[in-house]
């Protein structure tokens, strides 16, 4: 999976696009990125948005792996916010019922 991040501080604001499929694999190598990025901006609260047109596949692990992010993200009083995701991924979401969860927008 690629990751690019744009940091926006004056915002306090990073987007993380992603591209590729966000699996078992995938989902340990993109927790490991955010989690070290959270550890650098614990202060204050802060938005963190994944742009996720370019993902092709969501699993299970991919799911737990958000729900993760989610909870770690809130603990500092930040948001995450999920957008682009193509229909496909988008009912992985729904059929989990974690579209209500993420406050996602219908695609």
């Amino acid at each position: 999976m690629k990751i690019e991040c744009k940091v926006d501080e004056k915002n306090r604001q990073r987007d993380y696009h992603l591209d590729g499929e966000l699996d078992v694999h995938q989902a340990k190598l993109l927790k490991e990125r955010l989690v070290e990025d959270l550890e650098e901006i614990q202060e204050g609260s802060w938005v963190i948005r994944l742009h996720m047109e370019n993902v092709q596949y969501l699993d299970s692990s991919g799911l737990g792996m958000l729900v993760y992010l989610k909870k770690e993200i809130k603990l500092r009083h930040g948001k995450l916010h999920i957008d682009g995701l193509k229909d496909a991924v988008y009912n992985v979401f729904k059929l989990t019922r974690l579209d209500e969860f993420f406050e996602l927008p219908k695609p």
